[in-house]
């Protein structure tokens, strides 16, 4: 009794030791079958990088373009090489599509971008400019400045009346503008439309709260730099409610959108994705949104939008 059961044992333990050893062989093939795979695709790329990287003989060359393309001639040029070959992309992509919203970052320029942003957000502004209306400015569309309106929303609830201020916003996060909209709609009400190159990427951006804030008007104040999830905003309040009002000029026309790849050595890759549509699908892009009141750059828009307040 005590023997079979010991055998018994035995052939367990041999059992899981052969699972083992298929399974832990099987993640090895599987493994290195991954990286001939890797190597197999960007086969022609590695031997041309070290054919440059390595051995190209004019190096003055190589330092002139890490220099017009990076800022700076690396003792290593296999170690930025990558870097180099996205910056060139990119501005081939400029030049030859116009798309001047795809191109790398250096660490310098993400940490110049970093801080402005930072320091435009730290800008926002809230205040009483007369009785029962508020002023609201925004100077960008940064998860810092939605902190600031999330912050401020129970305040703006005492107001009957509404001043946005749009002007010189460059706009930024689209989930940001989501969020903002969101404030004023009722949930699930579509707010803009990402149009992206495969339809699974495609997609409604939708309210994801019920109205918070509720004023008998709005106005918007826009001008020429008014762009990108700024104008988002606008057309997702234009579209969405009956009382909102836009004064200023036309706004910049930037409809498409970005994504931002971080990269190692602080570097980052931004390229466009999507095209933004309006939430009844039009499209703003290089064709802005035009004001219902057209106002020069000399004149008060704050105390025209009181103005309009008062009729």
């Amino acid at each position: 009794m005590f023997r079979r059961k010991r055998g018994k044992r035995l052939r367990s333990v041999a059992e899981k030791y052969l699972r083992f050893k298929i399974i832990s062989l099987s993640s090895i093939a599987i493994l290195l079958g991954g990286v001939f795979a890797l190597v197999f695709v960007n086969y022609d790329y590695m031997q041309f990088r070290l054919l440059i990287a390595g051995n190209y003989i004019h190096t003055d060359t190589l330092d002139e373009m890490f220099e017009t393309h990076l800022g700076f001639a690396p003792d290593n040029y296999g170690r930025y090489f990558d870097n180099l070959v996205i910056a060139v992309m990119t501005q081939e992509i400029r030049r030859v599509g116009g798309d001047r919203f795809t191109y790398q970052y250096t660490p310098a320029m993400r940490h110049a971008q970093r801080d402005r942003v930072i320091s435009q957000a730290q800008q926002a502004e809230f205040r009483e400019i007369a009785p029962g209306v508020a002023y609201l400015w925004l100077p960008n569309i940064s998860p810092l400045v939605e902190d600031f309106v999330m912050d401020n929303k129970a305040e703006l609830t005492n107001f009957d009346n509404l001043v946005l201020d749009l002007r010189g916003n460059g706009g930024g996060n689209l989930s940001v503008s989501q969020a903002i909209s969101g404030l004023f709609v009722e949930r699930r009400t579509v707010v803009g439309i990402d149009y992206a190159r495969h339809n699974i990427f495609t997609r409604e951006r939708r309210a994801s709260g019920n109205i918070y804030l509720e004023f008998n008007q709005i106005i918007i104040l826009q001008d020429h730099r008014t762009a990108s999830a700024a104008e988002s905003l606008i057309a997702a309040l234009q579209s969405n409610l009956d009382n909102v009002t836009t004064i200023g000029q036309t706004s910049v026309g930037k409809a498409v959108g970005q994504v931002t790849l971080p990269m190692r050595r602080g570097f980052a890759v931004r390229a466009t994705v999507i095209y933004i549509q309006t939430p009844d699908g039009g499209s703003i892009h290089n064709v802005g949104l035009t004001p219902d009141i057209y106002l020069d750059d000399g004149e008060d828009f704050v105390e025209f939008a009181l103005g309009l307040l008062n009729e």
